[in-house]
């Protein structure tokens, strides 16, 4: 029965296991003083936005004295302030937890009055487990088990990180066909219901972590890929390199995700995915150059032009996906993330 696991990565089995936070607006907190950057000058367009995004903990200078404001934002950067955003988006303060100790990840199962069912350390120790769209993990080889409950709680993190998530389950019993797996759901166990606990691949796989966790970056890629937001190797790289495979075709991300310029379009997905749910405020506001089906993540860059978040590069209002940003231009929008007044209304 354990042979379904091979089919699954165990260095990733941490799976996003919560859902990513689905805060609006969130109250206003400022974190410390803007300390007036020598090279922002006040009553400027960027100004505002820049103190703002520096009082709430999201972006910082190039040094004590100066915030570089034309300077380009870099992939890496871009990728530290997404899960920054997020983590003020979900009412934190927009710390980046460090990395977990990998050698102690936990799989545990409580029943209703908090009793331990089972724990697990690894995923394959699981006597079985199904990726479908709801997962189910089975916890006994025995149809029936009487010794389950009907209903448990997991939870899924590492040792000493300050991460949980946190799934309920519904009780399953299956028993194989003629000796023939039915589709992995074999014994009795949990069926989840929240179509995010089967990712089971948004963390890196140890490979990955083993190659890059000593970037500056990235643990702002695991803390995102830990609540669910993105997966490191099929989303992010593949985006920032244009959709090449990564280090087969040249493109190794330890390397270029400190030299490459961030893109508008790559912002703009990210910032879709971190900023949780924005009130709509322009009702048909659209970009002529950004088409449903045809433009790379349409629907995110659509979702923050009719929240007030982007707007057009040009008098016709299209969005210039390909063009890089500079740090005012990235500090502009996500204050308008961070503060609903900012945002733009067309209508």
């Amino acid at each position: 029965m354990k042979r379904i696991l091979g089919i699954i990565l165990t260095a990733v089995f941490l799976s996003a296991l919560s859902i990513p936070c689905g805060a609006t607006d969130t109250e206003a907190t400022t974190y410390r003083d803007y300390p007036g950057f020598a090279d922002v000058a006040e009553g400027s367009a960027s100004y505002e936005a820049i103190k703002l995004c520096y009082e709430r903990g999201l972006m910082n200078g190039t040094s004590d004295t100066a915030f570089n404001p034309q300077g380009k934002l870099t992939v890496a950067q871009l990728v530290v302030l997404a899960a920054r955003l997020y983590d003020l988006q979900c009412g934190g303060d927009g710390t980046v937890p460090d990395l977990p100790d990998l050698s102690q990840p936990y799989l545990r199962f409580y029943d209703g009055e908090g009793n331990l069912i089972a724990s697990y350390s690894r995923l394959e120790e699981l006597p079985a487990y199904n990726a479908a769209a709801n997962p189910y993990i089975a916890l006994s080889e025995t149809p029936d088990d009487p010794a389950l409950p009907e209903t448990c709680t997991l939870q899924i993190g590492y040792e000493g990180y300050n991460w949980v998530g946190s799934y309920e389950g519904v009780r399953e019993s299956h028993e194989s066909a003629g000796g023939v797996m039915h589709q992995g759901l074999v014994g009795t166990g949990y069926r989840f219901a929240d179509p995010k606990a089967g990712r089971f691949t948004n963390l890196p796989g140890q490979q990955y972590v083993e190659r890059y966790k000593d970037a500056w970056w990235f643990p702002a890629v695991f803390y995102l890929g830990s609540e669910g937001v993105m997966n490191f190797w099929g989303e992010l790289v593949y985006r920032a390199s244009n959709g090449n495979n990564g280090d087969d075709s040249g493109y190794d991300p330890a390397v270029r995700f400190s030299k490459d310029n961030a893109t508008r379009s790559l912002f703009a997905w990210l910032v879709d995915l971190t900023a949780g749910p924005l009130e709509t405020v322009n009702e048909t506001a659209s970009a002529p150059d950004v088409e449903i089906g045809e433009t790379r993540d349409a629907e995110s860059i659509l979702r923050l032009y009719q929240a007030g978040v982007l707007t057009g590069v040009d008098a016709a209002g299209n969005f210039g996906g390909d063009r890089e940003l500079t740090r005012a231009q990235a500090a502009i929008m996500m204050a308008r993330v961070l503060e609903p007044s900012l945002r733009v209304r067309t209508a």
